[in-house]
């Protein structure tokens, strides 16, 4: 888990530079936690051990659920393109209605398309991302626009490490990625950050990852 745990340790220091720099949320983020806790996860949700890691050490903080029936989630942001929400463990089961459960009440049933070892632990404009918790490392797939899960990550760390490149690239604009008057990525910031995120995914993962971002 050495790999995953640098992945994170490197986005953390870019979630918190961004935050404090050009942050919109606080006390609303994803930190490591003082001592590694086993998470509460719903019974029916497989795990991957890397999924066991992220949730065993850092936690998804969100002051606004505490004490709410809101679903508790970290606010990732890569500049003023695009916010993520990494859901808690616990309320993992509530991610996966929709996708793995379907039906308006419970009991719900389970959705004859979708792989039951596919867990949604984000999700962007209300698009999931999504980690195959059977495959090693955990590969992270991201659906979009109601197509089929295209894969963005071979690892989880993978995907933490590209978040990085996005958020740290992000605050070197100042947090102003997109164009105020056609609201289309800025072509500089594109030229920044694909060669980057080329090299550590290669070029149909980039373009998959840049896609579901609404990057281009």
């Amino acid at each position: 888990m050495q790999k995953l745990d640098a992945a994170l340790q490197r986005f953390v220091e870019q979630q918190d530079l961004y935050n404090e720099a050009h942050g919109l949320f606080k006390q609303h983020d994803l930190r490591p936690r003082e001592q590694p806790s086993q998470p509460e996860v719903d019974k029916r949700i497989p795990l991957s051990p890397e999924l066991v890691y992220l949730y065993t050490h850092y936690e998804m903080r969100d002051a606004n659920a505490e004490g709410s029936l809101k679903m508790k989630n970290a606010a990732v942001e890569i500049g003023d393109a695009a916010l993520l929400s990494f859901v808690a463990p616990e309320h993992l089961h509530r991610q996966q209605q929709g996708y793995r459960w379907i039906g308006m009440n419970e009991p719900y049933e389970e959705s004859p398309s979708w792989k039951a070892n596919h867990v949604v632990i984000a999700n962007f404009n209300d698009d999931p991302l999504i980690v195959d918790t059977s495959a090693a490392n955990s590969p992270v797939y991201a659906a979009f626009e109601g197509g089929e899960p295209r894969r963005i990550a071979d690892s989880l760390s993978d995907l933490f490490t590209a978040l990085s490149i996005l958020i740290e690239a992000a605050r070197a604009y100042g947090g102003e990625v997109k164009d105020e008057e056609t609201f289309e990525t800025k072509p500089e910031y594109l030229e920044h950050i694909e060669p980057l995120l080329i090299d550590l995914l290669g070029a149909e993962y980039t373009a998959h990852l840049v896609d579901y971002l609404s990057l281009r």
